[in-house]
Order: structure tokens, then sequence, then C-alpha cells
């Protein structure tokens, strides 16, 4: 027998004694609708029945995600008004989890194209997040498209709405913002609670991360398009992946080495080609990034095996002249400097043949 202290999303504790197998105890421990303190009562309400009735509790291990795929919803995107800057926290928060994120695609506010999209995303990645069209206005469809790709209907998520109502006190409003009546019907809450309606199903799930910030779950993780927002919400739900063993950044890590090249990309690209075929079998990506205007390019060396990295350094500074850097352009000034020597040295040569050019000529 295990016990545990539940309190509800209503605010109701509800104390049970229940017996139940390791893994399903180690699910309640870390859920977020669970405080940690344990003590026993005789007896489970029914309301903890009708309440369990909504909780998902995985059936099997965790799975490992070992890679990821991010969806940018919004035609504000596609058109130019605004810059995506979510795409690349959530590449270097994967990376740093040691998930390869394998695919970004930018999509329009269209229900199929959606719908299609995260279908087909779920089914070829092991972690998907999207951003964007989660708002309470007419262009915002990303909860409703999810719900049609899987065929799931929609409804209004209470725990969500309670707190909204909360946030809503405390949160800084508009210049002319009318603070919200959360009783009456009227436009302004049939539009708000737009952002509490979310796909309903086997599966599905709504992971409160702290006192502000949710994320449904229905295959993919569900994100707000606002970068504040995004990447709180994702830097929050971190050490949940991290208890439930969804990232293992220790096993899995992702290392990167840079080496800083004064060679033009033309110079070395026959031996990174080589290097690139050396090490195919182990994992390794070779990388090489010009950085135009400036004097060095970039070679980068991505893999999990550090040590065997390690061993690769010495040869790839030695052949193309380089040298190893821990930030990209750390050694700008040092080759600017060389470069400047470098120019002088010709520049000297060229007026001493010059000059030997000229006494020849008067010597005959």
């Amino acid at each position: 027998m295990r016990c545990i202290d539940l309190e509800l999303s209503s605010q109701l504790p509800v104390s049970i004694l229940y017996p139940m197998p390791p893994k399903l105890f180690q699910f309640f421990q870390i859920s977020s609708l669970i405080p940690r303190t344990l003590h026993c009562n005789s007896s489970i309400t029914n309301q903890f029945r009708a309440k369990m009735a909504s909780v998902n509790i995985p059936t099997e291990t965790a799975r490992l995600y070992r890679t990821a795929a991010c969806l940018i919803i919004g035609d504000e995107v596609l058109n130019g008004k605004t810059v995506d800057k979510n795409s690349p926290f959530f590449a270097q928060y994967c990376f740093n989890l040691g998930i390869a994120l394998n695919r970004i695609e930018t999509i329009p506010d269209d229900k199929p194209t959606i719908a299609e999209a995260v279908v087909r995303m779920s089914k070829n990645y092991d972690f998907v997040v999207t951003s964007g069209g989660i708002g309470p206005t007419h262009d915002d469809i990303t909860y409703s498209s999810i719900a049609e790709g899987f065929g799931l209907p929609l409804k209004r998520h209470e725990p969500t709405v309670e707190k909204m109502k909360h946030i809503s006190k405390t949160r800084p409003r508009k210049a002319l913002e009318e603070e919200q009546d959360w009783e009456t019907p009227s436009k302004q809450l049939t539009a708000r609670l737009r952002m509490a309606t979310f796909p309903e199903g086997e599966g599905v799930s709504v992971e409160f991360v702290d006192e502000s910030l949710w994320v449904p779950i229905v295959n993919v993780h569900i994100l707000p398009g606002i970068p504040t927002l995004f990447t709180q919400l994702l830097n929050a739900y971190k050490p949940r992946l991290l208890s439930r063993g969804l990232a293992k950044p220790d096993d899995e890590q992702i290392h990167r080495i840079i080496i800083s090249t004064p060679l033009a990309e033309s110079q070395v690209a026959d031996y990174l080609t080589e290097l690139q075929e050396k090490v195919d079998g182990r994992g390794v990506k070779v990388g090489s990034y010009p950085r135009w205007g400036k004097s060095t390019n970039t070679i980068t060396l991505v893999g999990k095996d550090l040590e065997y990295l390690e061993s690769l350094v010495g040869e790839v500074e030695r052949e193309v002249k380089g040298r190893r850097v821990q930030v990209e352009g750390e050694d700008d000034e040092v080759w600017e400097m060389e470069a400047l020597k470098i120019d002088e040295e010709r520049e000297k040569r060229k007026r001493q043949q010059q000059e030997e050019g000229v006494e020849g000529k008067s010597n005959l």
C-alpha cells in the first residue's frame, strides 16, 4: 500500500490510501497536481474517482526523447511582420539536453496545414513543440486544428480557466482594457475562454509547470508564440523532462568543438570532405561556416563521443592552419593582426622587387 496526498485542480485536498505499482506511484510523485506531503486515509472519495478518470497516467516506462521537431505557426512570421526567435532557442535547448532537433517548419494559420503537420511530425519525431496560434482571436486556430488532426473533440479545461482567473487579477492591463467579468457571459469572455479550450481524449494532458504557465500535450507540446513565454515555459518544463527520464543530457550529451581557420572554404574543402568520410561511422558531423567580412572562417566537430572528438583536434588544426576556440570569433583580433603583418610583408617584398627592377635597368 502507498499513501498519497492529492491536491486536485479545484484546490480541494483529497487524502487517499490506494495500492499502486511503483511506476504509477512515481508518476504521481512528479505530477504537477500533487504536492510532496504524504499521509493516509482509509477511503477513496467519489470525487477522487471522477478526477482520476481525467488524469493521463502512463502505462509503460517513458521513452527517451532522441529526436525533436519545432512547428512555428503564424502568418505574421511568413509575411515578415514577426521574426521567429523561438526555433533558435529551442535548437539550443535541445542541444543542451542531448536531443537532436531534426526539423523546423514555419506554416501559415491554416487549419488543414496545421493538422497535417502536427500528425506527421508526431509520427516522425519524439519531442514535438508548436509555437503560436493559441490566443483569443479568430486567427488563433492551433487548438482546433490539432483536435481536427487527431480526430478529437474540443472541451473547456476548467483548471486552466481557474488559473486564468487568478492571473487576470495581477497581470498588467492594456491602456483601455476593462477588468474581466468571469461570471457574466460576454463576447470578451467567450474570446478569452478560447485560450482554455483544448482537445480532449486519450493521451491528452495539461501540465501546469508553474503558477502562471501550462502546456497542453496532444502528442505534441502546444506552446505560445510570444518568445518570453515560450522560453519561460520550456525552462520551467525542463526539470520534468529530466525527472521522468525523457531526456538524459549526461548520457546523451552532444558536444561541439569549434576551430577557427584563416583559410578560405575553397582551400579546406577537399580535406573536410575526406574528414567527413573518415568520421561518418563514429557519429560525427563536420561543419564549415563562412564568416563574411571577418579574417577567419569556422570549422565545427559535433558528436556524442567527446574522447574521439578531442582526438581529431590536433589533425584538424594542422590541416586548416587554425586553432581551437571556445567561442566563434574570439580570436578575430589575433588573426587581424596576423593578416596586417602578412600584408606589410607583401608590400615590403613588392617595394624591394620594384627597387631592384629600377636598379637593374639603371645598370644597363
